[in-house]
């Protein structure tokens, strides 16, 4: 789902400055069908299966999912999650200020 480079750049972004925020969002996984989304900030180097992330679904919600659960999402017709292969990497904190806003 995600390029080695793209798992780099997330695993340098683990720890404080994943926990301010103050990192780029490096991937967008989405729901064609839905407004569901997922953009991706931080991987545990230690652990590439925990992956740290800013979701808008029902809500928005920051925190940490694994790389396992959102690869065994699917929506109503049983499509799995789309990687947005258009999105440029941002900073994370402005993502999340910009969904609050009703911006993005």
């Amino acid at each position: 789902m995600l390029t080695e480079k793209q798992k780099e750049k997330l695993k340098a972004n683990w720890g404080a400055k994943a926990d301010a925020m103050e990192c780029k969002a490096e991937a967008r996984i989405y729901d064609p069908l839905s407004p569901w989304c997922c953009y991706i900030y931080a991987m545990n180097p230690s652990n590439e299966d925990e992956i740290a992330t800013i979701t808008k679904g029902f809500g928005i919600e920051v925190g940490e999912w694994t790389m396992k659960e959102l690869e065994a999402m699917f929506n109503a017709e049983g499509e799995k999650p789309v990687v947005d292969t258009e999105f440029r990497p941002r900073l994370a904190s402005d993502i999340y200020k910009r969904m609050t806003e009703g911006n993005l």
